[in-house]
């Protein structure tokens, strides 16, 4: 039988960069805190203004005596360089 367990989300602003140009990255990583303390779900969620597609990606989690979280925000748009913010969304704790 499947276990159905609901679970809560929490998030807050993160951080903003930029500009990006079209095409670039930034390459990001943060350490501590909930991250990677227990197994949750994560949802990172980039915006900017005008018309760039950007986009979250190569997301990575390190566990061990120092867990780290890497990942890359990139403009997949065109034209000018965009001023961008993200978020991070995280779950309760699966249970094991």
């Amino acid at each position: 039988m499947v276990q159905v367990v609901p679970l809560n989300w929490l998030g807050s602003f993160c951080n903003f960069g930029g500009p990006l140009a079209p095409g670039e990255t930034d390459h990001w990583w943060t350490a501590g805190g909930e991250w990677g303390r227990e197994n949750r779900l994560y949802l990172f969620t980039a915006y900017c203004d005008g018309g760039a597609e950007i986009a979250v990606r190569n997301i990575t989690h390190y566990r061990g005596g120092h867990d780290e979280t890497h990942f890359e925000i990139h403009n997949d748009g065109a034209g000018e360089p965009v001023y961008y913010y993200f978020y991070i969304a995280w779950s309760d704790p699966i249970p094991a």
